[in-house]
């Protein structure tokens, strides 16, 4: 199943709910299929997800020492991209993100 994010400060995205609950979950909203972050909330969110995001990476970078001969995953730093960025442009602007499934 997909998950479709969107704000009105910026396009529309999906990602598969198995990664988008991870996302949400560090946000602060776990088993959450639909809902919102409301523009006074917006701050709160992306810092939990930014950290929890640097602390996952750490945590995978000490397990897993970098081997060039092995196919490198898609990291969750780089599947959380868009909605950092949805997440920033929304509380620059003072709106809001919601999510539902698509």
């Amino acid at each position: 199943m997909l998950i479709k994010f969107y704000s009105e400060e910026s396009a529309p995205f999906v990602m598969f709910d198995s990664v988008a609950s991870q996302l949400l979950t560090i946000m602060g909203h776990a088993d959450s299929r639909e809902g919102s972050v409301s523009a006074e909330a917006l701050d709160s969110a992306l810092n939990r997800l930014v950290q929890g995001i640097a602390n996952e990476e750490g945590e995978v970078a000490s397990a897993h020492p970098n081997d060039c001969n092995e196919p490198q995953e898609v990291s969750l730093s780089a599947r959380a991209a868009p909605l950092i960025a949805m997440l920033r442009r929304a509380s620059e602007a003072g709106g809001y993100v919601m999510w539902r499934p698509d």
